[in-house]
């Protein structure tokens, strides 16, 4: 019984070190609880669910909100009880969901594809230049070679694979056809099921598309001067309506043509031409396939692989196992989706995190919302991202702020009693003891400081008092400093970074790193309760102050 209440003990412990942890590491770490933000558990969140699936994820929250619903409510920030409150739920859509590819993996996915896709091709040229010759000058084959190149022909006419006895069987089997052996023939001039699998995932690397919209190119396009197509794709199919998009894709140079996407779109539809002849196909694919059922035997064999479905899964794992650089992979399985995950994310690093219009096939919030906000790759990549662009802001500011300082001299700070104030004041920073008395009772108190000017012209904001030669701050003025650091951290949450450091980050500065060290715990504390309720920035408030920048 002790040892399950030790072992029990371990979850919420565990916890709370990771989460003290992340918490004290940030740029600005909350001083206690009633300081934590609802953005602040949300880049927690962030952090950890790199290596947690969804159910794991929401075991850990389900902890980090059971722990934080012990604290009086007074103590925690509106936004974080909202949080602690709501009830924790598993998607499992998204449990299904993975992550895309590894960098390696997927290029050993585009290159069987690619490989495939050029034996595909090889094939079908080579019987139509054999088909070529026959037609253009008979007599220059002989042998073998004339008698496929007149079957080619008739099949090229008709459409249709003659029927081949099986040969070296029994007496009962002299006579059937040998299926073998039509399927032999019938892929010198035509796609079969087998060659839609490579070409489809190589169209997915290539377009940068979902593989539900390759399946579904359409025969209909225009070719703009031979450097481009247009046509129109279908962008999404589930739902009662279909959405359709009008592409532009770069046709590329002759030796190129299976690295652009329009490049792809005319070497498909070309390879499928003659089978669209007999089947008919509104799509660029059309197969041939052995048998006579479903309307086949009208066609010949021939028509569009997915008229009836787009999903051919089990044909996916088939054509993995004739690869053998992917089937010895450790638990590998070709998924489409991830493969397009995989390629988003690819493109969107390689942008800087915008992907270029010719490759975007969604909304960039749409993109990470729906497909990379779970990858840990990009969330890693992210994160990265952030973290230099928020140093870079804040090192701008702190070198902004010394400069200032250098220019018009720093905030002088009178810590501790009244007695002892009053002989700094009058000792260390040279006020006669007339001003240092005004100051220390408050008769020159300003928004968050005193000023020691006998003058009554000054027009700068308020803030600019944390950089002035002529402010003073004293115990009582730490209240009403304490409060404006409690509304800098909500614009935080609401303003771009560097929008906050260039106008706010130095009067952070000047508070956390010049004011607050000089005081003692107890005088801190006995500050944060004397804290004023309203807004201490409605007093900035005025023409030209949202203008007012120190850099």
């Amino acid at each position: 019984m002790a040892d399950n209440r030790v072992a029990s003990a371990y979850g919420p412990w565990n916890v709370i070190q990771r989460l003290v942890r992340f918490l004290g590491a940030l740029p600005r770490p909350p001083r206690s609880l009633s300081r934590l933000t609802g953005a602040q558990l949300k880049r927690y969140r962030m952090h950890v669910q790199a290596g947690m699936n969804d159910l794991t994820l929401v075991t850990h929250f389900k902890l980090v909100h059971a722990l934080l619903r012990t604290v009086p409510a007074d103590r925690l920030r509106p936004e974080v009880l909202d949080a602690i409150w709501q009830t924790a739920r598993v998607d499992q859509r998204k449990i299904k969901s993975k992550p895309g590819y590894d960098d390696a993996t997927f290029h050993k996915i585009v290159t069987a594809a690619r490989s495939s896709v050029v034996d595909i091709y090889q094939r079908i040229r080579e019987g139509e230049r054999l088909l070529a010759r026959f037609e253009d000058d008979p007599t220059q084959l002989a042998g073998a070679e004339l008698d496929r190149g007149a079957e080619l022909s008739e099949i090229a006419r008709t459409g249709r694979i003659p029927q081949v006895p099986e040969a070296g069987g029994n007496c009962r089997s002299a006579n059937l056809p040998d299926p073998a052996a039509r399927l032999r023939t019938a892929p010198q001039l035509f796609l079969t099921h087998d060659d839609v699998v490579p070409l489809i995932v190589y169209g997915v690397a290539v377009t940068g598309r979902n593989a539900e919209t390759i399946k579904e190119l359409p025969i209909e396009h225009r070719l703009l001067d031979g450097q481009a197509v247009a046509l129109e794709i279908v962008k999404r199919r589930r739902g009662a309506d279909r959405w359709f998009e009008e592409v532009t894709w770069d046709v590329g140079r002759q030796s190129e043509r299976l690295k652009t996407a329009g490049g792809y779109y005319l070497f498909c539809q070309r390879l499928a031409r003659r089978g669209r002849q007999f089947s008919r196909s509104a799509l660029i694919w059309s197969v041939w396939t052995n048998g006579r059922m479903n309307g086949k035997d009208v066609t010949g064999g021939h028509k569009d692989p997915f008229d009836n479905r787009l999903n051919f899964t089990s044909t996916l794992t088939g054509w993995v196992k004739t690869q053998p650089e992917l089937r010895d992979l450790p638990d590998f399985a070709l998924d489409l989706n991830r493969l397009k995950t995989t390629l988003d994310r690819i493109n969107t690093r390689a942008a800087g995190g915008h992907l270029p219009s010719s490759t975007r096939s969604n909304t960039q919030d749409v993109l990470f919302r729906n497909y990379l906000a779970d990858n840990p790759d990009v969330q890693d990549w992210a994160e990265d991202v952030i973290t230099e662009a928020l140093e870079d802001a804040e090192d701008a500011a702190r070198t902004a702020y010394r400069r200032v300082r250098k220019a018009t001299g720093e905030l002088k700070v009178l810590a501790g009693p009244v007695a002892e104030a009053r002989d700094a004041a009058t000792a260390d920073i040279g006020l006669d003891a007339d001003t240092a008395r005004e100051v220390l009772d408050g008769e020159r108190d300003t928004a968050f400081a005193a000023c020691t000017k006998t003058s009554d012209d000054c027009r700068d904001s308020f803030l600019t008092c944390f950089a002035c030669r002529n402010a003073v701050a004293t115990a009582s003025h730490l209240p009403a400093q304490l409060a404006l650091l409690d509304e800098l951290a909500a614009l935080w949450e609401d303003t771009d970074r560097e929008t906050w450091w260039r106008r706010l980050g130095q009067v952070w500065l000047a508070i956390n790193e010049d004011i607050l060290p000089r005081f003692t715990p107890q005088e801190r504390a006995a500050a944060e309760a004397a804290k004023p309720a309203d807004r201490v920035l409605s007093l900035l408030d005025g023409p030209g102050e949202e203008e007012t920048t120190w850099v």
